[in-house]
């Protein structure tokens, strides 16, 4: 269902690309929800009403998702921090608090990166925190989906997630239909080419409180279990919280578990 929550639409220019934003009218501090890939910032719809009694949400589509501008190219994770950078002071968040989703998360925490300690508290949804080979199969499937016609792609979500209600599989499929497809290969082309990197050495200075929320490998998480491990011993300020037989979408498939973990730690860093 859609958030009851009273809501306003705008376009923010960013210099570069029109980004499509929502802002909710909650209880609390501007929240900022950052997507995964082939989504948009209706994928937060389950909990916008949860989190709105104790912040005031605010989501966006990325470059080349949902209403936002779709560039022929430029989807590279410098490409959108530097949305990221424009969006934040248009919104007036000088010190925010940020949840990202898989890509959302990834483009979160390397954001933080160049902005160590300017965040108040990060959430990280379920986000891989390397690349290579062992990503090749998801965006050749993320590849797939995109080129599928909506109504196949419809059927395809109903069949494969029989327990996702009608207006969830809609929504997947409009999203993942809508979304450029250089979205998917540049940064295919990317994680590719950095095989093998340590990716975390590119964090390793964030200094904001960093939370890392993910589910099993084996029910569809993406997080490797050398880097939930690693994590709390690299990043000065992160943790990590595990939802028993959780897979990617979280907030979707785990949402109470996934709050109980959220919440608590945003509240007690928006204070």
């Amino acid at each position: 269902m859609p958030p009851t929550t009273p809501s306003t639409t705008r376009t923010i220019d960013t210099g570069d690309v029109a980004l499509h934003v929502t802002t909710y009218d909650g209880n609390g501090p501007r929240l900022l929800l950052v997507h995964g890939i082939g989504s948009s910032g209706h994928g937060w719809d389950p909990i916008i009403d949860d989190l709105a009694r104790d912040f005031s949400p605010v989501t966006f589509d990325l470059r080349g998702h949902g209403d936002s501008g779709k560039p022929d190219s430029g989807y590279l994770y410098d490409d959108y921090i530097a949305d990221i950078d424009a969006l934040l002071p248009a919104l007036g968040m000088d010190r925010p608090l940020i949840v990202g989703h898989s890509l959302g998360g990834i483009l979160t925490l390397w954001w933080a990166a160049k902005h160590p300690d300017q965040a108040k508290a990060l959430v990280i949804e379920d986000s891989p925190l390397r690349s290579g080979e062992d990503f090749r199969p998801a965006f050749e499937g993320w590849l797939k989906l995109n080129a599928m016609p909506y109504d196949d792609l419809v059927a395809y979500y109903a069949s494969e997630n029989p327990d996702w209600p009608r207006e969830i599989v809609e929504s997947r499929a409009h999203a993942m239909t809508n979304t450029k497809r250089a979205v998917f290969q540049e940064l295919m082309d990317d994680s590719m080419s950095n095989d093998g990197a340590d990716r975390i050495t590119e964090i390793e200075g964030i200094q904001s409180p960093v939370l890392l929320i993910h589910g099993d490998i084996q029910t569809g998480s993406m997080v490797h279990s050398n880097d939930i491990a690693t994590l709390p011993h690299r990043l000065p300020n992160a943790r990590t919280i595990r939802i028993p037989g959780g897979g990617h979408t979280l907030h979707r498939s785990s949402k109470d578990a996934f709050l109980a973990a959220a919440v608590p730690f945003l509240k007690e860093y928006a204070r």
